[in-house]
């Protein structure tokens, strides 16, 4: 007669749980044993660098703007339009190198975050000067002098800020000024939108100068925000 096998059913293994922070820091853990890619450092420099060369070129834009004929103007539209083109290239390059990578110096998050406000920043200046065109504005106010001028200060400090921001320390200077060039900005606006609604006659005007002061005064609404962006990535950095 045949011998019937009985096997040992085996024993039930509890699963195992990792915890959220226990996962956070196994993450931390890769990320400072892994190489980190440095690069985005350079090619968000690249980026504000691109974007304080359309700020000057706006700049010498509207101080010269009433003393030019429109074959200057339509050239330096043009200048600025290659500016933005190379601001985009190199925002598409960066977002795709940004994909291909697991390991960065920052979050990729603040990453994006960063070169989509800094191509923004660089479309606005473009959009400002194309209005110019279309909308045939022939005469340069202090509104729009002193919206440009805070502008070009503001990309500038960005400019230093993201240079630094490799080194993680002493942002804070950065932040007051730009926050503070923000709200002089805002001051300014809406100054002009009152000037505007006072003493224009023509609705037609109103409406032309109201669309140039809102494009300028985002402008540095953006410049704010990536300045809230370094601040949060220098804070989790500490």
């Amino acid at each position: 007669m045949a011998k019937t096998t009985f096997r040992a059913k085996p024993k039930a293994t509890k699963p195992i749980y990792i915890g959220a922070q226990t996962l956070a820091n196994m993450y931390g853990i890769m990320r400072w044993l892994m190489p980190r890619d440095e690069k985005f450092f350079e090619m968000l420099l690249e980026q504000a660098e691109i974007a304080l060369q359309g700020a000057k070129e706006l700049k010498d834009f509207v101080e010269n703007y009433s003393n030019l004929d429109r074959n200057w103007r339509k050239s330096k539209s043009q200048l600025i339009r290659e500016i933005e083109h190379k601001g985009d290239k190199t925002t598409h390059k960066l977002i795709e190198k940004l994909n291909k990578s697991f390991i960065t110096p920052i979050d990729k998050e603040d990453i994006h975050q960063m070169a989509v406000l800094l191509d923004d920043v660089i479309d606005l200046i473009n959009a400002v000067v194309l209005r110019f065109s279309l909308l045939g504005i022939e005469r340069i106010d202090i509104c729009i002098t002193e919206l440009v001028e805070i502008i070009y200060k503001s990309v500038a400090e960005l400019n230093k800020s993201i240079s630094d921001l490799r080194k993680m320390k002493d942002m804070k200077e950065y932040y007051i000024k730009i926050h503070s060039l923000e709200n002089e900005a805002d001051e300014v606006y809406y100054k002009g939108i009152d000037e505007l609604f006072h003493f224009y006659k023509n609705p037609i005007d109103i409406m032309k100068y109201k669309e140039i002061y809102e494009l300028l005064e985002s402008v540095t609404d953006k410049c704010e925000d990536i300045t809230n962006v370094i601040e949060g990535i220098v804070v989790k950095h500490a």
